[in-house]
């Protein structure tokens, strides 16, 4: 069955080092394009988890985001911030030899000042953690696609169906068709031949190759067989999209051809019910990966 390109899928994960948060988002698009937004850590394998999302994901457009949720006593550990404090002391010296100034400098005065206290960040978040949390996210979105595109392939069979059905409608009409319509060309040549001397077997001649362009047999044919290889695609394990777009192109071009050849009136309903369905089916495949 298919997989659609749009879903979405959040997890929650608790580890040593406080908590992860995921968030996926797939969306239509002609290739892939992966965005992923990951905390700010000393982490420099990007590139493996974007191979990780491959493995998941063949086309379509993906967010992904990983938020780190650090416990108090691990939100950073306070520093002397020692560049500020040596630049303060130096300004507070050059303000007492050019100006005069006396007074002791104490901790509590320095301690008012801007910037003294830095928080340093702990930044070791353990890979396998983050690792986990985002193959987690993935399957959990790639089980989301995997039931909206279940929804799709049964609609898609439904619609094959009701295709199937109208095509056995028109072959059931085309005899019946074709012999109508011989049978009024030939009372038209016997109605020629009565008032002026004709070639009888050139008329008959005419009248086959006539009857032969008015044959749908062909395209039936290959209608029928592009109905059973988009039914094939749609039991294979691959990335199917693109493949069935290119089958719904072909079966518009021979559903065109047999309604252009029909003149039928019976007939010519069935071709636009099956328009309708195949219109329907490029809509659905729009939105398979």
């Amino acid at each position: 069955m298919p997989k659609s390109m749009t879903g979405f899928a959040k997890v929650e994960m608790e580890c040593a080092d406080g908590r992860l948060y995921g968030e996926a988002r797939a969306l239509n698009n002609r290739y892939l394009e992966i965005n992923v937004r990951l905390p700010k850590i000393d982490y420099t394998s990007e590139q493996r988890l974007r191979d990780l999302v491959k493995t998941y994901v063949k086309r379509g457009k993906v967010d992904i985001t990983i938020k780190w949720d650090k416990p108090f006593n691990n939100a950073g550990t306070p520093k002397i911030n020692e560049p500020v404090v040596k630049h303060y002391i130096s300004i507070i010296e050059t303000l007492k030899q050019d100006y005069g100034l006396t007074g002791d400098l104490t901790i509590e005065n320095i301690l008012a000042f801007k910037d003294i206290i830095t928080y340093e960040e702990n930044n070791n978040l353990p890979e396998d953690a983050l690792f986990n949390t985002f193959e987690n996210l993935l399957k959990k979105l790639d089980e989301e696609r995997s039931k909206e595109g279940l929804m799709i392939g049964n609609d898609l069979i439904t619609r094959l169906d009701e295709i199937d059905s109208n095509i056995q409608a028109i072959e059931i009409r085309r005899p019946l068709t074709a012999k109508a319509h011989e049978e009024k060309l030939r009372d038209k040549m016997l109605e020629i031949t009565h008032c002026s001397p004709i070639d009888e077997v050139r008329v008959l001649q005419e009248l086959a190759i006539y009857l032969e362009r008015l044959d749908i047999t062909e395209e039936i044919v290959r209608l029928k067989g592009h109905l059973a290889n988009f039914r094939e695609t749609l039991c294979s394990a691959d990335s199917m999209g693109r493949k069935l777009d290119f089958i719904i192109q072909e079966m518009v071009r021979e559903t065109n051809t047999i309604g252009s050849k029909s003149n039928d009136l019976a007939i010519n309903e069935r071709v636009v019910k099956i328009k309708v369905e195949i219109e329907k089916m490029r809509e659905q495949v729009q939105n398979v990966e």
